[in-house]
């Protein structure tokens, strides 16, 4: 039997999983945890194989949240309401091993974890794809420290003139670094910039 620790602020949604389980002999839910806190301490002091992970719940900071629970040994389905987009393909890059919107069916669910303890990932073909975009790793994994820098001051909604003066730059100097930025996280203007930026913050 697959021991399941889920980790979701919607007590409908634990409720359904832990009731579907009643009548699934294939797996039992070990613990259940409403923010990433909770999380953490269960994942310690249970054992889990498999951790069903709702990625907009209180405390949750991205890849970092992802990184901190995989060293509990116990693979990552994130299960939850929000689109594949660049933000979920960096969790996948930080350790999670697969996704599953919460409009999929509980045999899909059941499947999903499964092949999670099997040591597969489960994974749509649309996510795969984008595993591979700049955009889906950490901006402090591709930017240099002083890129990194900048980026955090444009992202802010700062004006390259605004970050220059704060950084002790020229404008010309933080513009060349705002394009070399741009360049390396994949996007165009400021504007997507300040949305990835915003993507590594998912507790809503």
């Amino acid at each position: 039997m697959i021991r399941v620790l889920v980790a979701d602020d919607h007590p409908i949604v634990v409720q359904g999983i832990t009731r579907f389980a009643e009548v699934e002999p294939s797996f039992e839910v070990t613990a259940s945890a409403g923010g990433v806190e909770a999380l953490l301490e269960l994942a310690q002091a249970h054992e889990v194989d498999v951790i069903s992970l709702d990625v907009q719940m209180p405390g949750m900071a991205g890849p970092r949240t992802v990184e901190a629970v995989t060293r509990f040994g116990a693979p990552i389905l994130l299960f939850t309401l929000h689109p594949i987009d660049a933000a979920i393909a960096a969790l996948v890059h930080a350790g999670a091993r697969g996704y599953l919107p919460k409009s999929s069916s509980l045999e899909d669910y059941v499947d999903a974890l499964h092949a999670l303890h099997r040591g597969e990932r489960r994974l749509p073909p649309e996510l795969e794809a984008l595993l591979d975009a700049p955009a889906a790793q950490a901006p402090d994994e591709i930017l240099t420290p002083r890129e990194l820098q900048v980026f955090e001051r444009l992202a802010s909604g700062e004006t390259t003139k605004e970050a220059a003066f704060a950084l002790g730059l020229s404008a010309s100097t933080v513009y060349t670094y705002s394009d070399r930025i741009r360049r390396k996280l994949g996007v165009r203007t400021q504007a997507e910039l300040v949305r990835v930026a915003a993507s590594w913050d998912l507790d809503g």
